[in-house]
């Protein structure tokens, strides 16, 4: 007879886990407090675009802002800022990338360009005209192109670990951090990063296709960096894969560029430093600090 796990014991691991990512935990308890009880309107469709069915929710009523995920991610990775976005008047709109989430892959190879033009879809399909944009790492990315190929749709950006040339990867901190993981914890990687990205099965061949984008692009010249007349806060971690001389190099090409960065942090900082990072948001973007408490 199989001995079952005490009730207890699972209450005592699931209490853990809760104390010991404290405050990541937290904020994955009020964002899903927050869907449960929020009475915020919510409004969730998909366009469909070379081949690719992309997913999209917007919530709540308001100036427009457009929040982008990394790459191998999805549009969850902003429980930490999505309430108090909403709560401070923002209408957020979230998008799971191509081959993200639940956005299909579709026929296009995986390109900046095309996210770029998969993103003005959406906001076509939204009837907005002009947005903020909040964007992490390819969404960083994503956000810059904007800035430069449709800056009447672009007010200001934030650019959280984003580069614009291969260049500034670091690739020696990147190639330990998964050479731990492949030691050590190769069968839950691919477990956790299927169910991260939303790709499941395929994430293996979603993470070999990025990794390809990844060595080859953005490219990004300084004279393209500077016609991107969006205000722009670049935001990085101090211990970032991003190089800072990089990111630093990138604020001062933008037309209206500066640099934050975040002590301790890494290239999770939405997650890990969300406190810091909606700050830095909450001033750029001129919300009200007090919407954070």
């Amino acid at each position: 007879m199989k001995r079952l796990i005490p009730i207890s014991c699972i209450a005592l691991i699931l209490l853990s886990v809760f104390v010991g990512f404290k405050p990541m935990s937290v904020n994955v308890f009020n964002y899903l407090l927050w869907k449960v009880c929020s009475s915020t309107s919510v409004e969730t469709g998909n366009i469909e675009y070379q081949g690719a069915k992309i997913h999209y929710v917007a919530y709540g009523q308001g100036e427009p802002l457009l929040l982008l995920h990394g790459g191998l991610s999805n549009k969850f990775s902003w429980f930490s800022q999505i309430p108090w976005l909403v709560s401070a008047g923002r209408k957020v709109i979230l998008i799971d990338t191509r081959g993200h989430g639940y956005s299909t892959h579709g026929h296009a190879k995986l390109s900046y360009q095309v996210f770029a033009e998969d993103t003005l879809q959406v906001l076509d399909k939204l009837g907005i005209g002009r947005t903020d944009i909040v964007g992490w790492s390819d969404g960083g990315i994503i956000g810059l192109l904007l800035g430069l190929e449709a800056p009447e749709r672009v007010g200001k950006i934030v650019a959280i670990s984003a580069n614009f040339h291969p260049s500034g990867v670091i690739l020696e901190v990147d190639s330990q951090q998964y050479q731990s993981y492949n030691s050590f914890f190769t069968a839950l990687r691919h477990w956790f990063h299927g169910v991260w990205s939303g790709a499941g099965a395929h994430h293996q061949a979603l993470e070999a296709e990025l990794n390809e984008l990844w060595r080859t692009e953005p490219q990004l010249q300084p004279t393209e960096l500077y016609a991107i007349t969006a205000p722009t806060l670049v935001v990085t971690g101090e211990h970032d894969i991003i190089d800072l001389k990089h990111s630093s190099e990138l604020a001062q090409k933008l037309a209206h560029g500066q640099l934050e960065v975040i002590d301790e942090a890494g290239h999770a900082a939405p997650i890990t430093h969300a406190q810091e990072i909606n700050q830095l948001i909450a001033k750029f973007l001129m919300i009200d600090l007090n919407t954070l408490n």
